[in-house]
């Protein structure tokens, strides 16, 4: 017994190189290179990640392994994260701050549907305004009373089919899905 307290500290230090090594392998199998996988992120103070997940993933092509859907808060400490998204969810605040970024949309992509416009090309689909009565997704996003949201594309995205040369459309087929969402 004494040998066990007296070597306390190495049993400590193996315990957390032993986790830290699984986190990493438990990474390595349930994540994906940005080719297989779909990210959406929404500047909102909560949302039902598994839910919206599920709700977006129903209509993806066989080319994504999965979605992910996130908070701009969630990446707090690495904002680089953000760049590697393919759809975003911006509140008004934050719409100058990401619109370099991101791509203009074709003239018939999204008709009839209120869109964003900046220096003469559409850029986002409105999502939520609660003065214009739109509200978009409202079950899986909670959105701050009284803001404007809008979605737009990550112009660097994997998932832009035509719009940009990329090998699939899966971001537009998630943003078309999420339109309908209640």
């Amino acid at each position: 017994m004494k040998g066990i307290l007296k070597n306390w500290h190495r049993y400590l230090l193996w315990l957390t190189v032993s986790f830290f090594f699984w986190a990493w392998i438990f990474t390595l199998i349930t994540d994906a290179p940005a080719a297989k996988k779909l990210v959406l992120y929404a500047d909102c103070p909560a949302m039902e990640r598994e839910a919206l997940d599920a709700a977006l993933e129903a209509d993806m092509p066989d080319t994504i392994r999965f979605m992910e859907a996130r908070v701009f808060s969630d990446e707090m400490f690495q904002p680089s994260n953000l760049a590697a998204g393919d759809v975003y969810i911006l509140s008004g605040q934050q719409i100058e701050r990401y619109l370099p970024s991101c791509i203009p949309l074709p003239e018939s992509a999204f008709p009839g549907r209120r869109l964003y416009e900046a220096e003469g090309k559409a850029y986002g689909v409105c999502v939520y305004d609660e003065g214009q009565g739109v509200a978009i997704g409202t079950k899986y996003v909670a959105y701050i009373p009284g803001e404007t949201y809008y979605l737009f594309f990550n112009a660097s995205s994997l998932h832009l089919g035509s719009w940009n040369g990329s090998p699939d459309d899966a971001a537009i087929l998630a943003a078309r899905a999420f339109l309908v969402l209640p």
